[in-house]
């Protein structure tokens, strides 16, 4: 009876070892995504918890465990308040100074908080002490007369139906150039390339096949102007369509032969193509125009002549860097940034970019298509040798 009871003891001791190993976790990640995702509720942790760590959790015990550990989504205590707006004055102040947010207004600056440090800050709060240490800044955000809106822009299907593609010039007369994919459905930027050539056929190609490998499929349809950079990555994405469909026992044999190139691409103007450049003006509000001004200011002085070679390296050396890692924050931050339901716009889809594109809309059906990896590695192989190395990516799987 006594080894009994001693094997019972040492079952209950493990059992209560696994309980609060679990218990651990859980509350280690109802942390994280409760102070890097202020729009998150508490059911919607539990289900982004059990479906991505197979920890069954319920909204109710979630609250839970925000009340033990103090988190708590408002303070009605003046002095805990008054200690978060010194903390969130303090770390905005300490940001403007490394001079990493001088173009970010209240929401991303929100969103910029949360994600990367981990600070839910009121937005009262912000809103004061951006009037207080950036009042130019604030001035500047002031809405003037705006453009008429356009209509909706309406994608047949849901994520991955689609994808805008374009390149941005704005800097390419300091040797910088930018180019970019965003899904239409929801507006997240699947991918960010910031280096010295966005407008060559094999640079573009190679950031297609790179994320698509990342990403794991191609998308239904890619959509962008007829730009001299775009034919590799469009016959690229055809041959792969075109092998999946091959591929594809369900498709008939008269359908299979009436496959085109339209099927699977779409050539439009650039002013057409609103996904992509609504994109580039967010980016140019939210942090490129102050680079434009500086690099122009360099340029008007003589500290920076585009015909001189030394000058454009040195250029690039110091400050290609900084400008990709503070592009990386602001294209994370857009990808985590709720965008705000709007009533006046019927079809409009509100949410957070990295949620729609996740999940899409409820018994939507998924898009995109499987590509042959032989056919993917016979093409990666012919570019892969393309410069020294891979610049700036982010694919949709951050």
């Amino acid at each position: 009876m006594l080894l009994i009871w001693c094997s019972l003891d040492v079952v209950v001791a493990v059992e209560m070892d696994v309980t609060a190993s679990l218990t651990s976790d859980a509350t280690t990640l109802v942390g994280s995504l409760f102070h890097h995702h202020p729009t998150y509720s508490d059911e919607f942790i539990g289900r982004r918890i059990t479906e991505d760590y197979d920890i069954k959790i319920s909204g109710r015990q979630v609250k839970r465990i925000r009340l033990q550990q103090g988190w708590l989504r408002r303070h009605n205590n003046p002095a805990v308040a008054e200690a978060e707006q010194a903390k969130t004055f303090d770390t905005i102040e300490q940001l403007l100074a490394e001079g990493r947010i001088r173009q970010y207004g209240r929401r991303q600056l929100i969103t910029h908080l949360s994600r990367k440090y981990g600070h839910r800050p009121r937005g009262n709060d912000v809103r004061e002490a951006l009037q207080a240490l950036d009042a130019y800044g604030v001035i500047s955000r002031t809405p003037g007369m705006r453009k008429k809106r356009q209509d909706n822009y309406v994608v047949p299907g849901q994520a991955d139906w689609l994808w805008c593609l374009d390149g941005h010039g704005k800097l390419s007369h300091f040797g910088i150039e930018i180019y970019a994919c965003v899904d239409a459905f929801s507006r997240k930027i699947i991918w960010f390339f910031v280096g010295n050539s966005n407008r060559t056929q094999v640079s573009v190609l190679r950031q297609y096949l790179h994320n698509i490998k990342a990403i794991g499929y191609c998308p239904n349809f890619l959509r962008t102007d007829r730009g001299r950079e775009t034919p590799m990555m469009a016959d690229a994405h055809y041959f792969l369509y075109y092998t999946a469909c091959f591929n594809d026992l369900s498709i008939p044999d008269d359908v299979f032969d009436q496959i085109s190139f339209t099927d699977c691409y779409i050539y439009g103007k650039s002013t057409g193509n609103t996904k992509a450049e609504g994109l580039w003006g967010q980016m140019i509000s939210g942090i490129t125009e102050q680079w434009i001004l500086f690099f122009s200011a360099l340029e008007k002085s003589t500290w920076f002549r585009e015909d001189l070679l030394c000058d454009q390296v040195i250029l690039l050396f110091i400050f290609m860097p900084i400008l990709q890692d503070e592009i990386r924050d602001w294209v994370e931050d857009h990808n985590a940034a709720p965008i705000r339901p709007q009533r006046h716009r019927k079809l409009h889809v509100a949410g957070i970019p990295n949620d729609l594109h996740r999940d899409g809309l409820p018994n939507a059906e998924k898009q995109g298509f499987d590509f042959d990896s032989d056919l993917h590695a016979s093409f990666e192989a012919q570019v892969l040798a393309y410069g020294t190395s891979y610049p700036l990516f982010l694919s949709a799987s951050l």
